[in-house]
């Protein structure tokens, strides 16, 4: 990182307690203009506490990469540094490799492979980050393997899991939000934002707002789901073209929308009501949406496509448009109730 890289970050983790993310952006974008000409000399001084560095690189997170994150994502990679920081206790500029090898059998009593492995990624793409603003040269995770782990057949549920699990739903919020997730594969962290009026009812086209992605990404509504949602919405005593949010609490301030901790208990507290004999989370809906399709006959990618994953390859990302007509067609042939 050279001497005008170094100012811009500094008046950048100066500001930070100051301004929201989009005027950071903006302020960010001043300076870079402001100082395009401009030959910057560092005067020495003397070298940095453990403490003061880190906070500077942690800090400096917190203004130009966590805003880009969810914050889910931020919270990983922070937790994860944080603990790195405490057993490894140096300046993050300083991490060599066997710093990251020390950290791994460290936490290796207490973690499976793909726990470890979790971890390692974690500080990989923190190191990376840092690599790329310049604080250091090299990520130190590139040579440290990833831990071994044994493939097992991929988690979702089959027909019978799903007949169980309807018998669950006590309250018409239940059937709707099952349907909904089976329908739509949607991540549990996007469902709060869905408000009803967003659902074409006609069609059952619902765009939504990608959680991972930060990108807008259509999805479907069945005609099953559809009735489910519709009864649900009779219950509460909203029109489909309400502004309230589509989910709520059933108690307390029910315009209150269910967020995602709600939507996991919900689904949760339905499968102990059914009396089902394994786990059954949110994400499950989104994999068992997946097997579906591929067990329909649909394509790995079609299923990606649906689920709303990043394009895999160059000509994908770059060369090919798939509309929202494309995402409708896999819907109609593999995902929708027969």
């Amino acid at each position: 990182m050279n001497t005008k890289e170094k100012v811009r970050n500094d008046i950048l983790v100066g500001m930070q307690m100051h301004l929201d993310a989009c005027t950071m952006a903006i302020l960010d974008a001043i300076i870079v203009k402001a100082v395009q000409n401009v030959e910057m000399t560092e005067v020495t001084t003397l070298p940095a506490m453990v403490d003061d560095t880190n906070q500077y690189v942690l800090n400096l997170f917190d203004v130009k990469k966590a805003p880009k994150l969810s914050p889910m994502t931020v919270e990983f990679y922070k937790s994860t540094i944080n603990e790195f920081m405490v057993l490894v206790n140096k300046p993050l500029n300083k991490v060599t490799e066997s710093d990251i090898e020390y950290y791994l059998m460290q936490k290796k009593p207490n973690n499976t492979n793909a726990s470890l492995n979790n971890l390692r990624r974690n500080l990989s793409a923190f190191f990376t980050w840092m690599r790329k603003e310049k604080l250091i040269s090299e990520n130190p995770c590139d040579g440290v393997d990833p831990y071994q782990v044994i493939e097992k057949p991929i988690d979702h549920m089959e027909v019978t899991d799903v007949e169980k699990l309807k018998l669950g739903c006590k309250y018409k919020r239940d059937r709707a939000l099952i349907e909904f997730m089976r329908s739509t594969a949607m991540r549990r962290g996007e469902v709060p934002a869905v408000k009803i009026s967003d659902i074409d009812f006609r069609s059952g086209k619902l765009v939504i707002f990608g959680e991972k992605t930060q990108k807008y990404r259509t999805v479907f509504l069945d005609n099953v789901a559809i009735h489910y949602i519709q009864e649900y919405l009779k219950d509460r005593g909203v029109s489909e073209g309400s502004r309230e949010p589509l989910f709520t609490h059933l108690r307390g301030d029910k315009t209150r929308s269910l967020d995602a901790d709600g939507v996991y208990a919900s689904i949760k507290d339905i499968a102990a009501r059914a009396g089902m004999d394994r786990r059954i989370y949110p994400h499950l809906f989104r994999k068992t949406t997946a097997t579906n399709i591929c067990k329909r006959g649909g394509s790995v990618d079609a299923a990606g496509e649906y689920l709303g994953h990043a394009p895999r390859n160059v000509t994908d990302r770059h060369y090919t448009y798939k509309g929202d007509k494309y995402v409708e067609q896999i819907f109609h042939n593999f995902v929708e109730a027969v």
